[in-house]
């Protein structure tokens, strides 16, 4: 437990930096602030792609914009993304792993489809999966209300 007695001290979220993505991204963000706890942002790359130092400093940025000194971020390279993130919870010791159900398409999808559910079974972390489509198709409902 935390000093503050909370049992959250790190909430790690997975990212593709996407739309839908950027919704799990800002539930763990929320997460981390009313836990007083860290927030670590990992992105995985799945070969032949690889990662660069800018990647991983746009995802710093973005973790650190979103929760200040306890934003942190790491990009890591992996075939299989569920297990790449079962490991970054782990080398992080991370206390809640955060991820979206959606927002994949194409060969990502193929890929990445279950990610969420072997995720949840593969860790024995806490684990919260954010309907992520719903608020993204909630937001375009609301721009199309606006402009009519």
């Amino acid at each position: 437990m935390k000093e503050n007695g909370s049992m959250v001290r790190r909430v790690l979220v997975a990212t593709d930096r996407s739309e839908t993505a950027e919704v799990a991204v800002r539930f763990a963000a929320e997460m981390a602030t009313r836990f007083g706890a860290d927030l670590v942002l990992v992105q995985v790359v799945i070969p032949p792609a690889t990662t660069s130092v800018a990647m991983t400093e746009d995802l710093v940025r973005h973790a650190r914009e979103l929760a200040g000194d306890h934003g942190f971020g790491t990009v890591v390279v992996g075939d299989d993304p569920a297990k790449a993130i079962i490991e970054a919870a782990e080398t992080e010791d991370v206390d809640v792993v955060v991820v979206g159900n959606v927002g994949m398409s194409g060969r990502k999808e193929f890929l990445l489809g279950n990610v969420p559910n072997r995720v949840s079974h593969g860790t024995r972390r806490t684990v919260v999966i954010v309907n992520t489509m719903q608020r993204v198709e909630e937001q375009a409902q609301k721009k199309r209300r606006f402009f009519r």
